[in-house]
């Protein structure tokens, strides 16, 4: 009998033993789940500042060049202007000219 009360305490004490090392297992299983989480967060934080930095970059850089569009149009719009003011000026100088020749 005395055998058989011990057998069940020593067992008993290998399923607290079992139950002590699954708890601790489960400790360790849980915190590199949040190591692991922390990591993974990270790396999609790191990977959506990177796209936000390339899609700023490309939106800053598709601004410059329709700036520069805009200014090249501006530019050619204002040669003409000055070629259309200076023909109206010569027109009007002739026409003056041709005021006082033939008074």
């Amino acid at each position: 009998m005395e055998d058989v009360i011990k057998q069940i305490v020593d067992a008993e004490k290998q399923a607290e033993a079992r139950i002590e090392k699954a708890k601790e297992d489960a400790r360790e299983i849980v915190l590199k789940a949040r190591e692991e989480a922390k990591l993974l967060e990270r790396e999609i934080i790191q990977n959506a500042e990177t796209q936000a930095e390339a899609l700023v970059e490309k939106a800053r850089a598709e601004g410059e060049e329709e700036a520069k569009k805009v200014l090249e149009e501006g530019n050619a719009e204002i040669e003409e202007l000055k070629v259309k003011a200076t023909n109206n000026f010569e027109r009007a100088i002739s026409a003056g000219i041709a005021l006082v020749r033939g008074s």
